[in-house]
């Protein structure tokens, strides 16, 4: 009975030995699985920011050189240039002609297995285009105001808004009872918090708002302290801030679109707007390039926009944007492989589209960056799966990208 109870003993001891064994390797094996891992994530990790970093190389030299790229003459063989003279002489000129170019995706990493094929291919792409009045699809906020240098401020106003649903004869009640134009009353508020004297504006009949009115708000309602601004007296640093002004805080649809009044049902009193914040910018100045904006960007331009009549105004937007699609006549220092041809400069324009474009349009019209573009450049970098991405803003000084903006994913 000793022998055999013993024996027992012995083969359970056994029995649990290996089963703590089997244990302690499946443990090792986990671990070792999860450090593979780790490691793997660490080296594309670094791989995936080396190629962050040539991106940003990329389009510092895109940058620093486009302006004096040679433009495409007939007969040129491009594939050879691009070879053996200047590798990125396409996006530069896609930069310098249409304010906008895109890098790759290139593939900077050729790791093949034994088959041949890439295993795991690690690519870039840089995309690069103006952020400003001069040249992007917004216009400088800062500058369309009473005390700035366009003096036809206040119509650009009114035509930004009533090209969005808000007619200039749309009357809104104001927070003193009176009966206002809507575009004036905006206007009015605007050109007080962007002003730096504490007058209260007059545009029409509305009245705009200076600091006093502010803290009369802040005393009677409760209102988040976070949401108790005051006139700035300067430049804003965000159209966001457009929310805090007076007039816009009362009818945020106007920003953001929607109903009017969203407690009531939609009319001729109460229409479905489109919101406007999109069409601005806080950087550059308050032109527009007609190479790459919308017709609601060309519907605030002096000489294209008809005060009178709105559908003659988008007649002539409508024919400036189709008029990218036809090639120039008798032009030989156009690429006649391309599929839309940008406007060179103003009197390109007018000899393209079939429309009387006044001349005062001239001067509140772009065709390239400006000095003082402002670039957004979004770099891409990929590898085995994995992905980052960086949205920077800079400008130009010296041939050198000054960084005023910085994220990353």
């Amino acid at each position: 009975m000793k022998r055999g109870h013993s024996g027992g003993s012995a083969l359970l001891m056994a029995l649990w030995t290996i089963a703590v064994l089997s244990v302690m390797a499946l443990a090792f094996a986990y671990e070792a699985n999860q450090q593979s891992g780790v490691n793997l994530y660490v080296r594309e990790r670094g791989c995936v920011n080396r190629l962050i970093d040539s991106g940003k190389t990329i389009a510092e030299v895109v940058l620093a050189s486009y302006q004096d790229v040679q433009e495409w003459e007939e007969g040129e063989n491009t594939a050879k240039i691009v070879e053996e003279d200047d590798r990125w002489l396409l996006a530069k000129r896609a930069l310098k002609t249409r304010s906008k170019c895109k890098i790759g995706p290139i593939l900077l990493d050729e790791r093949r297995g034994d088959d041949g094929y890439f295993v795991n291919p690690a690519t870039v792409t840089v995309e690069i285009e103006v952020d400003s009045g001069g040249g992007g699809n917004a216009i400088n906020v800062n500058h369309l105001y009473e005390g700035g240098k366009d003096k036809n401020y206040r119509i650009r106003w009114q035509m930004l808004l009533w090209s969005h649903g808000i007619d200039p004869e749309l009357e809104v009640e104001d927070d003193d009872g009176r009966r206002v134009p809507l575009s004036d009353w905006l206007i009015a508020c605007w050109n007080d918090w962007r002003d730096e004297d504490d007058a209260e504006s007059k545009v029409g009949d509305a009245s705009g708002a200076e600091s006093k009115w502010y803290e009369d708000l802040y005393e009677d309602k409760r209102i988040d302290e976070e949401d108790r601004r005051f006139p700035r007296n300067g430049s804003i640093p965000d159209v966001s801030e457009l929310s805090y002004v007076r007039g816009f805080r009362s009818y945020p649809a106007v920003l953001t679109g929607g109903l009017l009044d969203p407690k009531e049902k939609e009319s001729e009193d109460n229409p479905n707007v489109r919101g406007i914040m999109h069409m601005f910018g806080v950087t550059g100045d308050a032109k527009v390039n007609p190479n790459i904006c919308s017709e609601d960007d060309l519907l605030t331009v002096p000489g294209i926009f008809d005060e009178d009549d709105m559908e003659e105004g988008r007649a002539k937007a409508a024919a400036i944007v189709a008029g990218l699609s036809e090639k120039p006549e008798d032009d030989s220092s156009v690429d006649p492989d391309c599929d839309s041809w940008p406007y060179k400069d103003f009197d390109d324009l007018c000899s393209r589209v079939d429309e009387d474009i006044g001349s005062e349009a001239r001067e509140y019209l772009v065709f390239t960056p400006q000095a003082d573009s402002i670039f957004k450049v979004r770099i891409t970098g990929e590898s085995l799966g994995m992905t980052r991405e960086v949205n920077a803003k800079c400008y130009m000084s010296d041939k050198k990208a000054r960084y005023i903006e910085w994220r990353e994913d």
